[in-house]
């Protein structure tokens, strides 16, 4: 589901943050301009939360060998090793963490043509941090029978893209469109600093915490299958 941010305030505005000051009293169903900024902000920190408590947003990025390197920092969208030219834009501020990784041969939609890896599962690849991987020396050894470059392609977990205007686009499940409506209403009632308003906006964030749940749970959003991501097909691995 995506729905522009002017759409989702409007719904915040009509339902949970009815009656509270951030909703124009003479135009319902709007957010009063002297706490626009507080609700847009309020929102992003609900996206980067969400996007990170679930793979709902899954990205691709090339890394070529280097000789004699054996880990590689995915920081720095300047790094020769890495390229995005196949691929999306990388964006080092989006990454979240690497879901999976396929060798020069690997198909994201036949894993038959080639092989997929996991990190911190064979002691080959590694992650000694949450952004960067090391590979054994076998795998980046042309002359071992394990080795796996030139190039591999590397599936990573994204942030959802920050909200800045109005008619910028909110993507997410519909499931998780309430979620995200639960979490900004959380975040903003509690703020407001009476006991009735915390107890309320804990009420809220339980809520919310349900909600997520609940859909990890039950897989609703289909955040454990594959996203499909029409570029690799269309453009190739090379």
């Amino acid at each position: 589901m995506s729905i522009t941010y002017a759409l989702f305030a409007e719904r915040l505005a009509r339902g949970q943050l009815k009656n509270t000051a951030a909703v124009d009293e003479t135009n319902l169903g709007e957010i009063c301009p002297d706490y626009a900024a507080t609700i847009l902000s309020l929102t992003n920190q609900g996206l980067v939360d969400i996007t990170t408590r679930m793979p709902l947003i899954r990205k691709l990025i090339d890394l070529t060998f280097v000789a004699d390197q054996f880990v590689y920092p995915l920081n720095d969208a300047t790094a020769l090793y890495l390229d995005d030219s196949l691929t999306e834009e990388f964006v080092e501020e989006a990454f979240v963490k690497v879901l999976d990784i396929y060798d020069s041969t690997g198909d994201l939609y036949q894993p038959s043509k080639g092989t997929r890896y996991q990190p911190n599962t064979g002691g080959h690849i590694t992650t000694p941090t949450f952004d960067s991987l090391r590979f054994s020396f076998a795998y980046m050894d042309p002359t071992d029978s394990a080795y796996i470059g030139p190039k591999i392609r590397i599936q990573y977990q994204a942030k959802h893209l920050e909200i800045i205007a109005d008619d910028d686009i909110i993507s997410l499940p519909p499931n998780l469109v309430t979620a995200l409506q639960l979490y900004v209403a959380a975040q903003y009632i509690s703020d407001m600093g009476g006991k009735d308003q915390i107890s309320r906006g804990d009420g809220y964030m339980a809520l919310y915490l349900r909600h997520v749940g609940e859909d990890i749970l039950q897989n609703t959003s289909g955040t454990s299958e594959v996203e499909e991501v029409s570029r690799f097909e269309d453009n190739g691995f090379v």
